[in-house]
């Protein structure tokens, strides 16, 4: 049968994972040819958009136009402003389709109004993390439009810092990832020791690198980053000082430093955890008289919080001052029968 429009016959384009008609894909392919030939010309593609408003090719096409419209300064403003009003309206919730007429904004320096809009709905689309491309765009057209505080409100201190943080999160969780498939290792240390540059001075991001490295069996790299050095240049936050011991404690490891720690944490903060951790160290130290009395004034601290508090767990404090007395029996020697 004749087909003189090319409607009925169609072929799988394993791209698209569609079925085209062969009268739709030469188009399109006459039109890139025009479009990526010397002169650069977009109307067959802009052509091919009006004939076939639905076709599978559409956002690719767009895509290309959006560049040529973009990245051609020669190009008439209000045909590129009407160029992107349609793509833009095509695709309202597509965060690259608006970024790409932000860039043509930034570059026209006008309409900044409508830009920074459009870079507002970007974020909101966007979320958390924030992309810095587009991030820096919005901070541009607030430079453009003379907010220099509102830029750096969006693109500042904060938004590097949150930046970095994440990145450490993300480092962070590929180590542990790939520890637990045993693959990888290689690149886990350095992602490990990217991490630990990164933050430096933030000692929740050194004691999860040191866990790294001791599931890595490096307990050395784990020393540098989060062993006595550290402990000793923050020594007077006593939240730190604790997570420090109990960090140590849990690894059985370290535990001259951790113990000094949990001295310091007993000094500046004499409540039942404070005192159950220096007991639970002096315990795996072995020294047994100083560990019972620690663990007893635990207990004794910890009562009055469980009699205001129903239901509050004590068993752990009081189960460490029966370990250490068990530990302090099995030490003795056996009585000389007579």
């Amino acid at each position: 049968m004749l087909d003189p429009d090319g409607k009925s016959g169609s072929y799988a384009n394993e791209y698209l994972k569609a079925s085209i008609t062969y009268t739709e894909a030469a188009e399109e392919a006459l039109g890139r040819i025009a479009f990526f030939g010397t002169e650069n010309d977009p109307a067959p593609l802009r052509a091919f958009i009006a004939k076939y408003p639905e076709s599978k090719f559409l956002k690719d096409e767009y895509s290309l136009l959006a560049r040529f419209y973009y990245l051609r300064s020669s190009v008439p403003k209000d045909e590129a402003t009407k160029f992107f009003a349609e793509y833009t309206s095509k695709y309202p919730h597509d965060a690259d389709v608006l970024n790409s007429y932000v860039e043509r904004i930034i570059n026209d320096k006008e309409p900044l109004d409508e830009g920074i809009e459009l870079a507002e709905k970007i974020k909101d689309i966007v979320g958390d993390p924030p992309n810095p491309g587009y991030t820096q765009n919005l901070a541009r057209l607030y430079v453009l439009k003379g907010n220099l505080a509102k830029a750096d409100e969006v693109y500042g201190k904060d938004f590097i810092e949150g930046a970095v943080s994440s990145t450490v999160s993300s480092l962070t969780g590929y180590a542990n990832f790939w520890i637990e498939q045993g693959r990888n290792l290689e690149s886990v240390e350095a992602m490990a020791d990217l991490a630990a540059n990164l933050k430096r001075d933030q000692w929740r991001t050194l004691q999860s690198v040191a866990g790294i490295f001791i599931k890595l069996k490096k307990p050395d790299k784990a020393l540098a980053v989060y062993g006595p050095e550290f402990i000793k240049n923050n020594g007077s936050d006593q939240s730190v000082l604790a997570s420090y011991a109990a960090f140590w404690n849990r690894q059985g490891a370290n535990l001259d430093s951790a113990l000094e720690a949990a001295r310091k944490s007993v000094e500046l903060t004499p409540d039942y955890s404070s005192y159950f951790m220096l007991g639970t160290i002096l315990l795996k130290l072995k020294k047994y008289d100083e560990a019972l009395k620690a663990a007893e004034k635990a207990v004794e601290l910890v009562k009055p919080v469980a009699a205001r508090y129903q239901g509050f767990p004590t068993q752990q404090y009081e189960g460490l001052v029966k370990q250490i007395k068990d530990a302090i029996a099995k030490e003795k020697p056996p009585a000389v029968k007579k």
